[in-house]
Order: structure tokens, then sequence, then C-alpha cells
């Protein structure tokens, strides 16, 4: 290309094909964020998101450059990637709880599986009082003398998340304050998160 040839419009750079790529990419980590946290240590996870988090930084700013070096069509770029990131906030939590509701579902023969031994009383606890195991690679516990409330963990540590399945009612009034179960699911199915998982996917 010479020095007086015309850029080309923005649509049709390298830049256009990365913008797309990444806002993909974050919307299919939001959703699929929770099977990744069964899959992949805590660790990798928010490693991915931070890098990113980095590589919209860069795209934003390769985004302003080409506005300055193409007036005429290259404002679409930095607008694309703000009008992204505006209607990310909005959407962020009903895109996490439509991946929580499909990891769910990925195992939910499990949980039932497990739920309705715990209520014939199939399974040994041990000297604690506890019933843990997994089924299907599914962690579980839950107290031998409350079988009507079962744990599935989907990951544990910093990111700690899971399903909860709780059949007790509780109704708040005067003194009383009801246990959290988590967003729900399904009828007494709950995405419970907790610690730093708490804070990212809890709004």
């Amino acid at each position: 290309m010479g020095e007086g040839d015309p850029l080309p419009p923005i649509w049709r750079t390298w830049l256009a094909a990365a913008l797309a790529a990444w806002m993909l990419l974050v919307v299919g980590g939001i959703v699929g964020v929770w099977a990744l946290l069964e899959a992949a240590p805590a660790a990798v996870v928010l490693g991915g998101g931070a890098l990113l988090a980095l590589a919209g930084v860069a795209l934003l700013v390769a985004s302003l450059w080409a506005m300055m070096r193409d007036p005429v069509t290259g404002w679409l770029a930095p607008s694309a990637m703000l009008f992204f990131l505006g209607g990310l906030g909005p959407a962020f939590q009903p895109l996490s709880d439509a991946g929580a509701r499909l990891n769910f579902e990925r195992h939910r023969p499990a949980y039932e599986a497990v739920i309705a031994d715990a209520k014939a009383g199939r399974l040994v606890p041990n000297a604690a009082g506890w019933v843990e195991g997994e089924r299907d690679n599914v962690p579980f516990r839950y107290r031998a003398d409350r079988p009507g409330t079962v744990e599935f963990a989907w990951a544990r540590g910093p990111m700690a998340c899971g399903v909860r399945y709780n059949e007790s009612v509780c109704t708040p009034g005067a003194g009383l304050k009801c246990l959290d179960s988590g967003r729900p699911l399904a009828d007494r199915y709950f995405n419970y998160t907790v610690g730093i998982a708490d804070l990212t996917f809890r709004r």
C-alpha cells in the first residue's frame, strides 16, 4: 500500500476480527465459567479472566488508534467496544445464571440419585456424622441427620461454588433470618458461591 492509498474500512481489518473474537470469548467465558471451575484450578480460571481483561485493554487502545488514523470508519471500533461493555453490565448476571443452569442440568441425574439415596438412608456417615462421596464425578456431602440438605461442589477453595439442595422452608420474621441458599436453579436446588466467587458472581 502506497503512502497515499486509502485505508481499508475498519470492518475489513484484523481489528474487527479481533474485537468480534474477544467479545465471543468474554460471553462464552461468563456462561462457561462454572464448567471451567469444575475442570480446572481456580488460579487457571482467574488467570484466563485476567488475560481476557488485558486483551480488552489492548484492543481498546488499538481501537482508539484506528479512530485517529481513519476518521471515516475508524470510530466504529471504539464505539462497538464501548457499546459491548455497556451492555455487558446488565447482561452479566443473566449470562452467569444461564451458565449455572446449563451446568446444573448436565449433572441433574446424579444429584437426584444422591438425594434419593440420602432420603432412603442408603449412604453410610463417617464418625463425625457427615456423608461424603462422589457420584458420576460429582462430589457431595450432607449431614446424616439432615438428608434434606445436600451440597454438591463444583469447586472448592477461594472460588468455592456448586449446587445446594435444600428442602427446608424458611420465612424470615422478627428475630429470624433465613440462611441464603443461593440463586434458585430449580425446585429446591440453588447455586451457591463462597469467597471470591461470591464477590464475582453474586450481584
